[in-house]
């Protein structure tokens, strides 16, 4: 069940994490997750990849991340989990789209394999990377703020790596203060000699003018890393992105079958109709993104430097 947004004015972020989005998107998608379980009575040839042997099947598919649980009753064993690579002998491979089960050895024959999980139409991973996509696309439309003092001062070294929020190309930083030493009764003070390096760093012409023990503040403009990053403004505009990346899939999917309800049936859909529910959500996302679009930061300003002024004074 999702967590009430905060008010509009709470805070710059909501502090949510990512299963909040995932879970609105679901309602939005109406596929809630439904835990299931079977038995496999093991017959010491199949769960394996081989000549005569395949893997177990669950009878439904795909399945949640993160919600599969292996035990050998007969045996006692509890099975680790693994959606990649090559399972050892207390592991069990998992495809989680498929719903296919892959030992390192089959197990042994009369053994009851009990599995339990959930399964849905579209796994967390699915939606997160939409929703993602989505915070993504919000860029530089919307951003955030930062104020950082990660970066010391270090000898003999005039090139600094930005954070990350100011790596992307569309970054600015707007402000660069120093404190030396980096105390608390030191006050920042502005850095006029600098200027950017490329994209993912800072040039500091004059930096061993400053001892060891200073610190840089930047202060920029740059995407939201995360969703819980995102003020309560914004909270619906990736759960729009979503959805209309992931109805359409659902239409071609929908296209490929030949049991699809008749149009005139009780749970018939018009072709297309997924697709428009789709641009439905794209044209929301774009309005409100343009709505909601604000300036770089507190006092963007482009600061007018001579070349003697960058070269000579901090």
């Amino acid at each position: 069940m999702p967590t009430p947004v905060p008010p509009a004015i709470a805070s710059d972020s909501t502090g949510l994490g990512d299963v909040q989005w995932v879970t609105d998107v679901r309602d939005g998608l109406r596929d809630y997750p439904k835990y299931s379980g079977t038995t496999w009575t093991a017959d010491g040839t199949n769960g394996v990849l081989g000549p005569n042997s395949t893997p177990f099947v669950a009878p439904h598919a795909p399945l949640n991340d993160l919600s599969v649980r292996v035990f050998d009753a007969t045996s006692s064993t509890t099975y680790t989990v693994i959606t990649s690579g090559t399972p050892t002998s207390t592991q069990v491979l998992v495809n989680l789209d498929t719903g296919e089960f892959t030992w390192n050895t089959a197990p042994a024959a009369s053994h009851a394999i009990q599995i339990t999980y959930q399964y849905c139409k579209w796994r967390d991973l699915s939606i997160e990377t939409a929703l993602y996509a989505g915070l993504r696309a919000m860029f530089p439309h919307v951003g955030k703020t930062y104020q950082d003092i990660s970066i010391p001062i270090q000898v003999n070294v005039w090139d600094y790596t930005l954070p990350i929020w100011a790596q992307d190309p569309r970054s600015r930083i707007i402000k660069v203060e120093y404190q030396d030493p980096y105390i608390v009764i030191e006050p920042w003070k502005p850095l006029q000699n600098w200027e950017m390096n490329g994209v993912g760093s800072i040039h500091l012409p004059r930096a061993q003018s400053l001892s060891p023990t200073a610190r840089l503040r930047l202060t920029g403009w740059g995407p939201y890393l995360t969703l819980g990053d995102l003020e309560p403004q914004l909270y619906h505009l990736p759960i729009w992105y979503a959805l209309s990346v992931l109805l359409p899939k659902l239409e071609s999917f929908r296209l490929r079958q030949d049991t699809m309800i008749p149009i005139a049936q009780e749970g018939g859909q018009a072709p297309g109709l997924l697709t428009q529910t789709g641009d439905y959500y794209a044209k929301r996302f774009e309005i409100e993104l343009q709505r909601l679009a604000r300036v770089m930061g507190p006092g963007w300003s482009i600061p007018m430097r001579s070349t003697y002024d960058r070269r000579i004074h901090l």
